[in-house]
């Protein structure tokens, strides 16, 4: 009888052992799959709107999962914007996946140096400028001593930047500068004379408080 039991007793540890290590063996470590709607690398003009198209998680145990979604896009400032999106199985298995927002100017073509010939009532001279884009504003850029004036810091928008013959405004807007240290008066419109060589001009009245003047102002890209 002693013998039975002793057998019996081996016999329920075997069937524990044994049932321990099929659970061992079938436990889930198999994180979900999460794909994105939509591309992972997207990019959005300054100041328009962008919706998160969203994701899906599939584990192949737990079937659809909940997402965690992380990171915010500002459409109004020029940058490079990560959203994460994160999901879990009842077993405790993550997986991450990201996608890439880029904000851009979309003026930011016309970015770089350039050689200015500023001709006023016949009178021309050259001088070296820079553009610079507006992280704010989509289209805008400044140059930073236009007419060669010391703080000529002007600013303009392209209405399309990437289209030939499109038209550059110029507001209107007060500027202290030059020689004499004065307070300047600027207003306009351009247009762009070539995207291959990145060329285009300016037409703007000055006003130094006493008189008005037109200057052309043709600006050409340095490479």
């Amino acid at each position: 009888m002693k013998k039975i039991n002793i057998l019996l007793i081996l016999g329920l540890v075997a069937l524990v052992m044994f049932s321990c290590s099929n659970d061992s063996n079938d436990e889930d470590a198999t994180p979900p799959v999460i794909t994105l709607n939509g591309p992972s690398d997207t990019t959005i003009a300054l100041n328009t709107q962008w919706t998160d198209p969203g994701a899906t998680a599939i584990d192949d145990e737990d079937g659809n999962v909940p997402i965690n979604v992380s990171g915010v896009v500002n459409k109004d400032l020029v940058g490079i914007y990560t959203i994460t999106y994160k999901a879990s199985d009842a077993a405790g298995n993550i997986s991450t996946k990201t996608r890439t927002v880029r904000v851009r100017n979309m003026a930011d073509l016309w970015e770089g140096d350039y050689s200015v010939t500023d001709n006023s009532g016949g009178i021309e001279y050259t001088y070296t400028d820079h553009i610079s884009i507006s992280q704010t504003q989509n289209n805008y850029v400044n140059v930073n001593k236009f007419r060669n004036y010391i703080n000529g810091t002007l600013e303009f928008y392209f209405t399309n930047p990437d289209s030939l013959n499109a038209s550059i405004i110029v507001n209107i807007q007060n500027i202290t500068c030059g020689d004499p240290y004065i307070n300047r008066s600027f207003y306009g419109m351009g247009q762009i004379t070539s995207l291959t060589n990145k060329t285009f001009e300016l037409y703007v009245n000055e006003n130094d408080g006493t008189s008005t003047k037109t200057i052309v102002e043709s600006y050409q890209k340095i490479d």
